[in-house]
């Protein structure tokens, strides 16, 4: 692979390493470019990815994200994708949710306006 390198990463267990090999599946990377190395002394297991420079941050980014961390910062990347994909919507619901607001909000100077007529 012209201009490769190499993400690594170190875990306690089988468990956790999998986890990152699977997010970074999940995020695009070949499974046949990470390898799992397990420790001499059976005490955790290494990861490491060959991959392209302009993609190394991203697979550190993978390796070294916790699981629920990783799962709401894609769920924030797909409502993100929608929004850019559907802007009238987007459009649409900010307008709503104006037209709310403004209406639960007390009007404090024609509550004032009404109490200066009653006099």
């Amino acid at each position: 692979m012209p201009h490769s390198s190499i993400a690594t990463g170190t875990f306690s267990s089988r468990k956790e390493a999998n986890r990152a090999v699977q997010r970074l599946v999940s995020g695009g990377f070949a499974r046949n470019s990470i390898a799992l190395h397990q420790h001499d002394d059976d005490e955790g297991y290494d990861l490491e990815i060959h991959t392209r420079r302009e993609n190394l941050r991203r697979a550190e980014r993978l390796i070294h994200d916790s699981a629920p961390l990783y799962v709401l910062r894609e769920k924030a990347s797909e409502a993100a994708y929608t929004a850019r994909s559907y802007p009238l919507v987007l459009l649409g619901a900010g307008i709503l949710a104006g037209f709310l607001i403004y209406n639960l909000v007390p009007r404090a100077s024609a509550s004032g306006h009404e109490s200066r007529r009653r006099r």
